[in-house]
């Protein structure tokens, strides 16, 4: 893991982490929060470039489109939802690590499918 994508999840730990504490005083959701937030930065760093397959013109502002989307789609839910604010908008930022590390995670899957398949037809070719 390079130096960027450590701090990359180590400041996105700790940015989730510091705005759930700071929206509902809860330690543990805090603390999950920001593991979220820390995996996800991380990984979507780390797999940036594999994934586009461009290392120039990649940039994590390519899945914008999908961010706006899933923060529309939180923002509708949320407003139905019976908490005390704090609590409801804690539980977003928690909601949007979990799902930020669960892209990285499959991005990282779907990478290793890929390369899988890419191994099996080269040793199958080559075995004819």
């Amino acid at each position: 893991m390079s130096r960027s994508t450590r701090a990359a999840g180590i400041l996105g730990g700790l940015l989730g982490g510091a705005v759930a504490y700071w929206l509902s005083s809860a330690p543990l959701l805090a603390a999950n929060a920001g593991v979220c937030w820390a995996g996800g930065c991380a990984l979507l760093l780390r797999e940036r470039e594999a994934w586009s397959g461009d290392s120039d013109g990649a940039s994590l502002a390519d899945g914008l489109p999908a961010v706006l989307f899933v923060a529309v789609s939180f923002g509708i839910v949320n407003a139905g939802v019976e908490l005390p604010d704090s609590l409801r908008w804690a539980l977003v930022v928690l909601v949007f690590g979990a799902v930020f590390f669960a892209v990285g995670i499959g991005m990282v899957l779907g990478r290793r499918s890929v390369e899988r398949s890419e191994e099996a037809a080269e040793s199958s070719a080559s075995a004819d």
